[in-house]
């Protein structure tokens, strides 16, 4: 008689633990695929805002390549203004998508870090520009996350200084 190791007889007595381990490597697998769809949800989030911003972007410097100011008078700017009015609108526009990436998961924290001490900066004052940029935010503020709007608000804007 051969008495394999691999006899019907030995492996059905081991057939409730291969059940078992089908069972745990089936939803390892379920769990793996749940995450990567996950992660590809948050990265078609990110292409979407991406190219939103792209647009806006492209609109702004439209706007300033034909002497407009993006949603205001611009009768009332010098060429300079106009530049920097519409400068502002694209640089809300691009940190609202850093934004969210870093919200995401999908932007490094030191990366973060750093485009966050530029939005500081833009709420500090520098009389020349500072009411273009209370201007402008007023603007943005209405047209962006409402998250990211309520974490540049904690930064203190600078009361403008008279030249």
């Amino acid at each position: 008689m051969n008495k394999s190791i691999f006899s019907i007889n030995s492996l059905s007595k081991y057939s409730e633990l291969f059940q078992i381990v089908g069972v745990i490597g089936l939803i390892a697998s379920l769990i793996f695929v749940g995450l990567e769809l996950r992660q590809s949800h948050k990265i078609a989030l990110s292409d979407q805002q991406q190219a939103r911003m792209q647009a806006f972007v492209t609109i702004y410097n439209n706007a300033t390549s034909n002497n407009i100011a993006f949603a205001y008078d611009q009768n009332h700017y010098s060429d300079y203004e106009i530049f920097y009015h519409n400068m502002l609108h694209s640089f809300w526009n691009i940190s609202e998508a850093d934004f969210l990436r870093y919200r995401l998961g999908l932007m490094d924290e030191n990366i973060w870090r750093s485009k966050f001490s530029i939005i500081k900066r833009q709420r500090s004052s520098d009389a020349r520009n500072c009411e273009l940029r209370r201007r402008v935010w007023q603007i943005k503020r209405t047209q962006i996350d409402s998250e990211f709007v309520k974490l540049v608000e904690e930064i203190p804007f600078e009361e403008c200084k008279k030249l």
